[in-house]
């Protein structure tokens, strides 16, 4: 018995000093005194991915957005935003809602029409440093810009759908 129990102290004592290893490594990790090789925590930023390729290919500056508001090809169809413009390379910039609320801030400049899909929304247009928020009628063309009797051109900055 005695045995026994010299044993089960051993092992008692083993597991204490795992155990007291363990939360001492835990808390310095914890505290990031242990390993300086760890990545940063995550910090979502809103930037639009894939924007300097955009940027290069389509003449649209994309800058932020909450993944709501999403630059997608005209020819996918369906219910989408479209912007036109006299700078854009290759068309117009259509813009496909995927949630409510959500936004996409850019610089598309020279626009002079936007097509509402069925979302409510507003664009928000900057021409001769006035900015102006104009709403976006759903299924139908709103002129912008120059397009509109006695106006500048217009660079489009923001699309923000509320519903």
């Amino acid at each position: 018995m005695r045995l026994f129990s010299k044993r089960l102290g051993l092992g008692c004592a083993t597991l204490l000093g795992l155990t007291t290893a363990l939360f001492t490594t835990s808390e310095a990790a914890a505290s990031g005194a242990a390993d300086d090789t760890a990545p940063p925590p995550l910090v979502e930023t809103y930037d639009y991915p894939g924007a300097d390729k955009i940027l290069a290919e389509r003449n649209i500056t994309l800058l932020k957005g909450d993944g709501h508001v999403l630059l997608v090809d005209c020819a996918s169809g369906g219910d989408l935003i479209v912007v036109q413009s006299y700078k854009i390379k290759g068309g117009d910039a259509c813009f496909r809602v995927t949630g409510v609320p959500g936004y996409v801030t850019m610089q598309i400049p020279e626009t002079y029409f936007i097509k509402g899909d069925s979302h409510t929304a507003k664009a928000t247009l900057t021409a001769k440093s006035t900015t102006e928020s104009v709403d976006i009628q759903k299924g139908q063309w709103t002129p912008v810009g120059e397009s509109i009797p006695k106006h500048d051109p217009a660079a489009l900055l923001e699309i923000r759908v509320t519903a």
